[in-house]
């Protein structure tokens, strides 16, 4: 048997700081994946060791030999930068969950693959189905808003890199806890967003949010960016928080072309490399294909495309029988 599922990356955070006792986020997917195959074999790529771990605490989750992984193979095929802001590792972590999961007929919910995610790192919110606020370290406060709002964003991506890791310390964690006032204020900004199901003040919320950031992780010419932000009265911009990509969001696919034109005429294409348009995207972990024996012993059957059932759940037809599925996420 082969699996493949996927999990979408992000832009970044649409608000980050300090909220009651802790760092709190609210993130959102873009349609930007990292699509993870598990198929028998022994291969695996040196570079995805949080993968590696992910497919192992899934083995250990579900009481399955730690030998299994031995004669697993793992293949990710990313569309998203690593180090960056985007949620790389977080959306590598859950689809390889998820496609340990299917291979071994088990099923696994999204609270499952949030434990093991949580277990391996700081994790992003992009696995619920609505915009949520988060603690991405313990996961202990999960405030799910029930709204999925659409917009487009335009994605700004520098060559410099952060990782996770080196960003979070004690002195990043002082400047979240000395903004904590400001941020409030933020996220009071983004609870009347939700409750008004505004795309407008969400925007404005992202800009605040992100205006606080430039005293912790500051973007290179964010000032000039928000001058075009001014002038051209797009939604919003939002930043990675502990990255190092900047969305523009926009309400209306024909924006984009204008957000492109004032970008190419800006100060901003001396340092964001690489420009690319997406709209927000709230699936969460999808198992995308599931391949059998058969198909890999003479290739009669293409892969067959899982779709939802009244019950919400995923499943393949050709392989109703073993009930290869899981929660729909």
């Amino acid at each position: 048997m082969r699996v493949t599922a996927s999990c979408p990356g992000s832009c970044g955070e649409l608000i980050q700081g300090w909220l009651g006792d802790s760092q709190k986020l609210v993130s959102y997917g873009i349609d930007r994946f990292s699509n993870v195959t598990i198929s028998p074999g022994s291969s695996f790529e040196h570079s995805h060791s949080k993968a590696k771990e992910a497919l192992q605490r899934t083995l250990v989750h579900f009481d399955l030999p730690d030998t299994d992984s031995k004669n697993i193979s793992l293949s990710i095929d990313s569309e998203l930068p690593v180090a960056k802001g985007m949620a790389s590792s977080t959306a590598d972590i859950a689809a390889t969950c998820q496609a340990v999961a299917a291979f071994h007929g088990k099923t696994i919910s999204m609270e499952e693959i949030i434990e093991i995610c949580l277990a391996i790192e700081r994790t992003d919110s992009i696995l619920f189905p609505t915009l949520t606020l988060f603690e991405q370290k313990d996961g202990l406060v999960r405030e799910e808003s029930g709204w999925a709002p659409h917009f487009y964003v335009v994605v700004l991506e520098p060559k410099k890199t952060v990782t996770t890791e080196a960003f979070h310390s004690k002195e990043t964690d002082r400047l979240f806890y000395q903004q904590r006032t400001q941020f409030e204020k933020v996220y009071l900004h983004y609870a009347k967003a939700v409750k008004e199901r505004s795309v407008k003040l969400l925007g404005e919320a992202a800009i605040q949010s992100a205006i606080l950031n430039q005293k912790i992780l500051p973007k290179p010419y964010f000032s000039e960016l928000l001058k075009l932000q001014r002038q051209h009265q797009w939604l919003g911009v939002n930043v990675a928080h502990s990255g190092s990509v900047i969305g523009i969001m926009v309400e209306t696919q024909e924006e984009i072309d204008t957000v492109l034109t004032a970008i190419q005429r800006s100060e901003l294409n001396r340092c964001y490399s690489k420009v690319s348009d997406h709209q927000s995207c709230y699936q969460g972990v999808q198992l995308k294909e599931v391949r059998g024996n058969d198909e890999e012993a003479d290739g009669r059957r293409s892969f067959q495309r899982l779709r939802k059932n009244d019950d919400n759940t995923w499943f393949d037809e050709a392989f109703t029988e073993s009930r290869v599925s899981n929660s729909a996420l």
